[in-house]
């Protein structure tokens, strides 16, 4: 078989070199270049050329110039702008750096806009270094450029620098409390001292919200944190932050209340007292209340107390007397709106004595044993009681928890006996006395009990003290103490006190075989504090009215008395007829005897001086009345008188006749006048009898 052999020569040339000028390594759109295709050919042959791509205008030159390269030639350039920070520091400056990434050989124009929505003219132009230092705040952008005519990149992104001055905002707090609750709510005021006069607007920054740009803002306080406010004079110059710190104590406050004394002495004052909230005078008001029962469990709610319904500074409040057994609480408020604290825990005052209930204790005595079967009965108005009972350990608690309530009695249970205070409420709201139980553990040995009396007992009555033991065997060689001090060196059975005072008032305890009881209070009432005389000052006061109204009249009888006298000194009466009816007029008129008057006329001389007028008094009268009249003569040419004056006489109670050897009564009248009366009339004693005429 024969074989073919194929043989191929081709002629090779070296390839066409394409040089850019300018020899920019990237091109950009809108920019100009001219390429240049240069041959490597040593024998001299005349070559034709083509470019490709070939959209453009073709040419057959190895020049081919680009005098605007579109879009589809390349992408446009962009300049990038970076800060070293965005807050120029008071006296202080930013670096801004403006680069192009893609090419070399660019220059830079630097722009700055001096409100969020201005235009950005140029600041700086064809800077070679693209480093750029600002002390102004404003919103900075740059480009870069190069070439003939120049080409420039797409603007820079924008960055926003501001300006700090050197002030610094006061943060004031209104009220300025050092510590703040949760819940309360306070002012903060941002105050900037500025001699230029600048008009700022107001930034507000804490660490979970934005506040405003007013000066003030209000704000509710949840948790302590920095508040800070600043001052813009316009949209890149601020001063420095101002810096607040709130203190939040969280939970709310509750304070405690002390009252002093907790036994006060009948009519005695209570002073309460609220304590416990820090820096009392942080603008705290207080408000007292009175508890009252609520049946339907142990608990209690409040009442205010007359003069706290507004509250008072102090954090103090006098209770004056008479103070009953009484449950007090406290609470105080600040701050608008209200703040307020919790209740504080009840304060309870005792009295031994209450008008409106009592308690009694069976056996009738302060100590017992936890063996004893001991039970307090309440006595009042009420058909519903509770006992209640107060410990330092369990607070306060009713019968139905350590004892039995049957009706108005409640028996102590031996398990739940604790020493106390003890008292009775009634369904309304009443408290009885308070009294005091001492229990003496006789589980694990061989106790001794003091018997006092488990009131108080009344100055002046006698008091026997004795000791006993749990088989209520009365002891004999016993020391008694008061106050802790020895009564008697010598032993004896009882210690009785014939006649109580104020000074054996006190702590009590006795002493046997090297056994000592508890001590326990005995108190001592005054005898003027029982209800019988606490009607003294009603009395008093019943005394005084009626004594002043008896003065009173007095003074008006003696008033009477002094006008009935002068009166009588003066009593006269001119006759209005003529002088002829004076001198024939000799009058004697007698009218019915019973209950009548008679006038009877006595003449002297030819002028009637004297007129008695007698009233005859019925049988069963208490008095007479007596008038009596002078009458003067008229001169010639004299003016009529007025008429009669009468002067009264009473005789008060004349019920009897006139025996024989009693002297009759006159009434006496002087006429030493001068002038127009009559001379027979000047010094003379006119007679006239006054009959006192009664029925028998």
């Amino acid at each position: 078989m024969g074989k073919e052999l194929l043989l191929r020569l081709s002629f090779f040339v070296s390839g066409p070199t394409v040089n850019q000028h300018p020899s920019w390594p990237v091109v950009f759109r809108g920019e100009t270049v001219t390429l240049r295709c240069e041959m490597q050919d040593d024998e001299g042959t005349q070559w034709t050329y083509e470019w490709s791509p070939n959209n453009r205008n073709p040419t057959t030159s190895n020049e081919y110039k680009i005098d605007s390269i579109s879009e589809s030639d390349t992408n446009e350039p962009k300049a990038s702008l970076t800060a070293s920070d965005d807050i120029i520091p008071a006296g202080d400056s930013v670096t801004l750096t403006c680069s192009v990434d893609i090419g070399v050989g660019w220059k830079f124009d630097w722009f700055r806009q001096e409100s969020e929505f201005s235009t950005a003219p140029p600041i700086r132009i064809s800077e070679s270094d693209g480093v750029f230092f600002i002390t102004e705040g404003g919103v900075y952008s740059c480009r870069g450029g190069r070439g003939n005519p120049v080409f420039y990149t797409g603007t820079s992104n924008k960055v926003t620098i501001q300006k700090t001055v050197p002030i610094t905002p006061t943060v004031i707090q209104q009220p300025n409390w050092a510590q703040i609750y949760r819940g309360e709510r306070v002012t903060l005021r941002c105050e900037i001292q500025d001699d230029g006069g600048s008009q700022w607007t107001y930034e507000w920054e804490t660490t979970n919200r934005n506040s405003p740009t007013s000066s003030e803002i209000m704000i509710t306080v949840d948790s302590s944190e920095d508040y800070k406010c600043r001052g813009r004079r316009d949209s890149f110059t601020f001063t420095e932050w101002g810096v607040v710190t709130l203190t939040v104590i969280s939970p709310k406050p509750q304070p405690v209340l002390s009252v002093s004394p907790s036994w006060p002495n009948p009519g005695a004052s209570v002073t309460l007292s609220c304590e416990g909230l820090e820096l009392q005078s942080a603008g705290w008001m207080f408000f007292w209340y009175k508890t009252v029962p609520v049946w339907s469990s142990s608990t209690y709610t409040y009442e205010l107390l007359p003069g706290s319904t507004n509250g008072t500074e102090q954090n103090s409040f006098i209770i004056n007397g008479p103070t009953l057994t009484a449950g007090f609480v406290c609470r105080a408020e600040r701050g608008e709106p209200k703040f307020y604290t919790d209740y504080s825990e009840v304060k309870f005052v005792w009295s031994a004595g209450s008008a409106a209930a009592s308690l009694s204790v069976n056996p009738d005595r302060v100590q017992h044993f936890r063996s004893e079967s001991v039970t307090l009965t309440c006595k009042g108005n009420s058909t519903e009681w509770r006992v209640m009972r107060f410990t330092e350990r369990y607070g306060v608690s009713s019968c139905s928890y350590w004892g039995k309530m049957t009706g108005t009695t409640c028996t102590i249970n031996i398990n739940w006996y604790p020493s106390g205070v003890f008292w009775c409420e009634s369904g309304s709201g009443e408290f009885s006395n308070a009294v005091n139980i001492t229990v003496q553990d006789d589980y694990y040995y061989d106790g001794i009990i003091l018997v006092s009396p488990v009131h108080p007992v009344t100055e002046g009555d006698p008091v026997t003290l004795s000791c006993r033991d749990k088989e209520q065997n009365l002891l004999s060689n016993v020391f008694f103490y008061h106050n802790d001090k020895l009564i008697n060196n010598d032993s004896r059975e009882e210690l009785k006190i014939s006649a109580v005072s104020k000074s054996d008032e006190g702590f009590y305890k006795c002493q046997h075989s090297g056994r000592e009881s508890p001590s326990s209070w005995m108190s001592v009432r005054d005898a003027v504090s029982s209800p019988v005389s606490s009607s003294f000052p009603v009395m008093l006061i019943v005394g005084l009215v009626v004594g002043i109204v008896l003065i009173i009249s007095l003074l008006f009888l003696l008033f009477l008395l002094w006008r009935c006298r002068r009166s009588k000194d003066s009593c006269c009466i001119s006759s209005n007829q003529s002088e002829n009816n004076n001198q024939s007029s000799n009058r004697n008129d007698v009218i019915n005897p019973t209950g009548s008057r008679d006038y009877n006329t006595l003449l002297h001389g030819d002028v009637g001086l004297y007129e008695s007028v007698k009233s005859n008094g019925a049988a069963g009268d208490d008095d007479a009345h007596f008038y009596e009249s002078v009458k003067y003569p008229e001169a010639a040419g004299e003016e009529e008188s007025e008429g009669p004056a009468y002067c009264l006489i009473e005789v008060m109670n004349v019920r009897h006749e006139r025996g024989p050897h009693e002297r009759t009564p006159y009434s006496v009248l002087r006429t030493g006048d001068s002038g127009t009366r009559s001379p027979a009339a000047t010094d003379e004693a006119v007679y006239s009898e006054i009959t006192m005429d009664t029925a028998s």
